[in-house]
């Protein structure tokens, strides 16, 4: 089989479009052809679930470009891979699903940016036989014919019916695109904030003795007070338990460490397979590493860590190539350079909502001093001044 074959399959599975079954044979063919196969099918799950929250982009790219920057951190001796090594690559992912963190070896990184304005009020609303829903700041109501229940989008939040009484607890699932973001209200008057590149699947009403919501990416909740049933935010990692309280989790999968950030109230935040659990203060973050399994509290600023839900950029001692991961949540343009042209220093930044690329891009090269940037068309070249 050619590698280009398999890399081009492996393109189309990741972004979650469907494979005719000749590419289903041959996807079965390589994957027994590889060892470690039994691992192989949790690996695809996270990759495709990041594929898919690439949607609202044509150029499907980025999910090479991402899976490089995995294989490039484990394959420190070589300065550049090609496109073509990236089947070839792939087992090598087995183990650090989800790690977009970038390291500092030689190498060219392509970054490709969602192609929308910074906190769009834009999402997906996906029911559970698939159907899509887009969501904007048009105010609809939207009925759900099978029982007659229905939510109403109000500018840029979707408010759910307190009062429905259904037999059949259905799921839906609402998707924030990169560059955008959403409000939520569920069905108990929780109030969700979803960041940019988020997602979160939730029961249209809660039943039994939890309530329990599942979440990708980034969240600010505000949860309603209910002293028999806890509320649970589930990450894959971490679960975040409350009973009434106001909380920030970061969660993004391409991030190594996962944050959870009490602003009021109490938490208790439960980690490595749910035997551990640390009891959160206000003002205090968890920093939970998904490889290390290590963990400790921070006292953050608390201005910083809500600043996306002002659509404010906040960096603090950040290394370059991190700043430009946040970034690619934010404006629409491949940033293009070599890493070893980058300074290992880290920085601080703070920027407006007003804020475009050019402004941005400007204030980063006089801070950093030895670095060039030109922007031309949909992408950012970063060369060093050295």
């Amino acid at each position: 089989m050619k590698e280009n074959d398999i890399d081009r399959i492996l393109s189309v599975s990741f972004t979650g479009e469907k494979l005719s079954e000749e590419e289903k044979c041959l996807l079965e063919e390589w994957k027994r052809e590889n060892e470690c196969r039994n691992r192989f099918e949790g690996e695809l799950h996270e990759l495709r679930k990041l594929g898919k929250g690439l949607k609202y982009r044509e150029d499907k790219d980025i999910v090479f470009a991402r899976i490089e920057r995995i294989v490039q951190k484990q394959r420190k001796e070589q300065l550049f891979i090609r496109w073509s090594s990236v089947a070839a690559g792939i087992m090598l992912l087995l183990g650090i699903v989800g790690y977009f963190m970038y390291s500092q070896e030689d190498g060219n990184e392509i970054i490709q940016i969602a192609n929308v304005g910074p906190g769009s009020p834009k999402a997906e609303l996906i029911l559970p036989q698939g159907q899509v829903i887009e969501l904007d700041s048009s105010s609809r109501e939207i009925v759900f014919s099978e029982h007659q229940s229905k939510a109403t989008s109000v500018k840029n939040t979707l408010i759910y019916d307190a009062g429905m009484n259904l037999e059949t607890i259905d799921f839906h699932t609402i998707r924030v695109p990169l560059g955008g973001e959403f409000n939520l209200q569920l069905s108990d008057n929780t109030r969700v904030h979803l960041n940019s590149g988020s997602s979160l699947r939730y029961p249209i009403r809660f039943a039994g003795d939890i309530r329990e919501v599942f979440l990708t990416g980034e969240g600010f909740f505000e949860v309603t007070k209910d002293e028999v049933r806890p509320f649970v935010v589930k990450t894959g990692e971490v679960d975040v338990r409350v009973l009434g309280t106001s909380f920030n989790v970061n969660a993004y999968p391409e991030n190594s460490e996962l944050m959870a950030t009490l602003l009021e109230g109490s938490v208790k935040v439960e980690f490595n397979n749910l035997l551990s659990n640390i009891i959160l203060k206000p003002n205090e973050q968890l920093v939970y590493d998904k490889h290390t399994k290590a963990h400790n509290l921070r006292m953050p600023e608390i201005d910083d860590v809500t600043a996306w839900q002002r659509g404010e950029l906040v960096f603090s001692n950040m290394y370059l190539e991190d700043i430009f991961t946040s970034l690619e949540r934010k404006f629409p343009y491949a940033f293009v350079y070599s890493l070893h042209s980058l300074k290992k220093n880290t920085y601080s930044f703070r920027f407006s909502k007003q804020a475009n690329l050019e402004e941005v891009m400007k204030i980063i090269s006089q801070v950093v001093g030895n670095v060039n940037y030109v922007i031309k068309g949909n992408k950012c070249y970063v060369t060093s001044k050295e």
